[in-house]
C-alpha cells in the first residue's frame, strides 16, 4: 500500500478567491483575507448572541475596500459564504472570533449553515 503525503508552509494569513462576488461584473476576483484581530483596525463587528438567537447583528454592514470586519460568533453559530454573492474566504467558525479584510468592493453574503440566518457585507 502506498500513502502520499503533501507538506505546505502555513502563514497567519490565508487569501481566499472568488469571482461570484458582484462587484463590477468584469471579471474582478473579489477577495476576501483573514487577518490577525491583533493591532487591527476594525471598521465594524458583526455578532451572535446565544444559541437562541437565530441572527446576525448586524445583518447588513457597510464598509470601504481594504478595511475590516471581525466576527464574533457565539459557540452554536459560524460564518460560510453564499453560494450566489459570496466568497470562500467568509469562514468563521463555531464559537470563533475572526477578523476579515474585504479588499475588493462588492455585496458578499453569508449565512449560519446549521441556522440558516443570512447576513451581507457590502464594500465600497
Amino acid at each position: 500500500m502506498s500513502v502520499l503525503v503533501a507538506c505546505s508552509s502555513s502563514s497567519s494569513t490565508t487569501t481566499k478567491n472568488d469571482a461570484a462576488g458582484s462587484g463590477s461584473g468584469s471579471g474582478v476576483t473579489n477577495k476576501v483575507t483573514t487577518v490577525s484581530c491583533t493591532g487591527a483596525t476594525i471598521a465594524a463587528t458583526v455578532t451572535t448572541g446565544a444559541a437562541s438567537e437565530m441572527k446576525y447583528t448586524p445583518m447588513a454592514t457597510t464598509i470601504t475596500a481594504g478595511q475590516i470586519v471581525e466576527f464574533k460568533m457565539g459557540g452554536a453559530h459560524n460564518v460560510r459564504p453564499s453560494q450566489t454573492i459570496g466568497d470562500p474566504g467568509l469562514l468563521v467558525e463555531f464559537g470563533a472570533d475572526t477578523c476579515l479584510k474585504f479588499s475588493t468592493a462588492g455585496t458578499f453574503g453569508f449565512h449560519c449553515q446549521p441556522h440558516g440566518f443570512t447576513g451581507t457585507v457590502t464594500v465600497n
